[in-house]
């Protein structure tokens, strides 16, 4: 048997709701979706200045991040050239390659993921670890980015 932890709807609506303010603040309208261990959302926002175009990839980044259990921003092996190229054509199109997915982790366990769509680079990772850090404090915990932030991808084996 093999027991597992669950985002709730309310603790998923915390992320979200804190990674809102952290868009606000920073004048962006992104979507966010926070999904569950197996990419299914559990909350998704678009606030009055979303674009339409960002609702789904947000909740793409979310699944990617969810489901990969890294942020969709380590990706580099799947540009052109790379070993895992093509890999954004898996899942019907769903994997994201590009920066704004992050997993949730509580206690070393993937939980979620957060997916936000509406800013650039720095704005999109700004916004992921606004609605992580709200929710680890909510669950007595301290977030803790640091084993992504200096991520390098593997290198290539030689077979």
């Amino acid at each position: 048997m093999i027991q597992i932890n669950r985002l709730s709807m309310a603790e998923a609506e915390l992320a979200v709701d804190a990674a809102l303010a952290k868009a606000k603040e920073l004048n962006i309208g992104s979507v966010i979706c926070v999904c569950d261990a197996g990419g299914w959302p559990l909350v998704v926002k678009r606030p009055d200045n979303g674009k339409p175009t960002s609702v789904e990839i947000a909740i793409n980044k979310a699944f990617t991040a969810a489901c990969h259990k890294r942020p969709t921003h380590t990706y580099t092996n799947a540009q052109s050239g790379g070993e895992a190229f093509g890999i954004m054509n898996m899942h019907g199109g769903r994997f994201s390659i590009f920066v704004g997915g992050w997993p949730i982790e509580v206690d070393g366990e993937v939980v979620g993921g957060i997916g936000v769509s509406g800013g650039h680079t720095r704005e999109d990772i700004a916004c992921c670890k606004a609605g992580i850090t709200a929710l680890l404090e909510h669950l007595g915990k301290t977030a803790d980015f640091s084993k992504w932030d200096s991520w390098q991808p593997p290198t290539p084996t030689a077979d």
